[in-house]
């Protein structure tokens, strides 16, 4: 019995240690559990209920959208998954559903994905831990359709089990981010392929090791130099404050003032970056053609309300004004598409991802044409546990 234990290791290594409890040791894992298991068996359930064709069908007929990859094959050909590659489907799936499987598996698929966004908030409080224990409840509800349909004859699956602990592992350790283990298997992949190029192919194992430790020494004094040099400024700025308060008084306010002032503008440089081509699509376009091309008949008077709010307040005009006025201009350079740095859903502007969106008439060069929509959020009471915002518009 011994021998037949894998590693041969049939004894607990926290056995020795009475006031353990193994359970809590055992954190979530966002990428292994939920895309790659509990995401990869609703795929494969839904894929046995519509049949893989009819799925791929749906899949390829999706039109090109803004931070949704195109599966142009469909999915079922995909061999080796990626964890990105689910998130993308994972964005698709749904819609992909209706018209073909009841409501009550739509609500069931719905409420994994759900579940999956849910669990990768950044910060939590008892409401968001909330929504993710309904979203639990609602797939508990309804998890039954795949039965009736065929698809399984229990939920005995690890995977899906582990759900059940996201709420206490979120309690006792904190947000899921603080261990996911995508973001360790990513530096894993880096670094191994640049270790692997520093080496010289021969005998590589012991020069990467090498090559990684005195990147780890770098990395250590590059923080500490920043840190210094950050300290040292700051005393200085402390001296100077002092002094000039000794002279002048109400150093502390104008301080403050300065340092609010430059902080908001690094956060707004960051969310507000756009990138355009140098040169225009179509240049000097006329604005009767835009309205026909690009099927905005309102672009006309939004463009001139938008001028107007541009004004300082003593010389803007009242709305009727504005659209009753004539543009000084007939012609527009418009670009197709453009490319921007956006906070995502977990406001989190790390990752550095790029988007881009696109707004392509129908054109030599493209007979199919691709307005993007974009959902602005306008305030802050926005609710963000779904894709619920203020504002919709489709980029003219």
């Amino acid at each position: 019995m011994e021998s037949d234990v894998a590693g041969g290791n049939y004894e607990p290594f926290w056995v020795g240690f009475p006031l353990v409890d193994i359970h809590r040791c055992v954190t979530p894992d966002i990428l292994h559990q939920l895309y790659q298991g509990v995401l990869k068996h609703l795929i494969g359930w839904m894929q046995t209920v519509m049949g893989e064709e009819e799925l791929d069908r749906r899949i390829r007929s999706l039109p090109p959208a803004c931070g949704v990859r195109h599966f142009k094959n469909g999915i079922s050909a995909l061999a080796q998954v990626t964890g990105t590659e689910r998130k993308h489907i994972a964005r698709i799936l749904l819609s992909c559903l209706v018209g073909k499987v009841e409501s009550k598996g739509i609500i069931a698929c719905r409420s994994l994905l759900n579940f999956i966004h849910l669990a990768q908030y950044p910060s939590h409080d008892e409401e968001t831990l909330g929504y993710l224990k309904s979203e639990l409840d609602t797939w508990h509800k309804y998890r039954s359709f795949f039965v009736q349909e065929g698809v399984r004859e229990n939920f005995n699956i690890p995977k899906f089990h582990s759900l059940l602990h996201y709420i206490d592992a979120i309690r006792w350790l904190g947000t899921t981010d603080n261990y996911n283990t995508e973001l360790f298997e990513r530096l894993h992949i880096d670094f191994a392929k640049e270790g692997w190029r520093a080496s010289n192919k021969r005998d590589h194992f012991p020069q990467m090791v090498k090559w990684l430790s005195r990147q780890e020494k770098i990395a250590s004094y590059d923080f500490y130099r920043s840190w210094l040099e950050e300290f040292q400024s700051h005393e200085v700025g402390v001296d100077e404050e002092a002094e000039n308060e000794s002279k002048e008084g109400g150093g502390d306010e104008t301080f403050e003032v300065v340092k609010k002032k430059g902080g908001d503008n690094a956060s707004q440089a960051i969310q507000g970056r756009m990138m355009l081509s140098k040169h225009p699509a179509e240049p000097k376009k006329s604005l009767v053609r835009i309205l026909i091309s690009h099927a905005a008949p309102g672009f006309l008077a939004h463009l001139k309300l938008f001028l107007n709010s541009l004004l300082p307040p003593a010389q803007q005009v009242s709305k009727h004004q504005a659209l009753q006025g004539t543009l000084p201009f007939t012609n527009l350079d418009v670009w197709h598409q453009y490319k921007f740095s956006p906070l995502n859903l977990f406001n989190d502007d790390s990752d550095g991802i790029r988007e881009i969106v696109k707004a392509v008439p129908i054109c030599p060069k493209s007979h199919i044409p691709r307005f993007d929509t974009v959902i602005v959020l306008d305030t802050d009471e926005a609710e963000s546990t779904a894709v619920q915002g203020r504002i919709y518009s489709i980029i003219p």
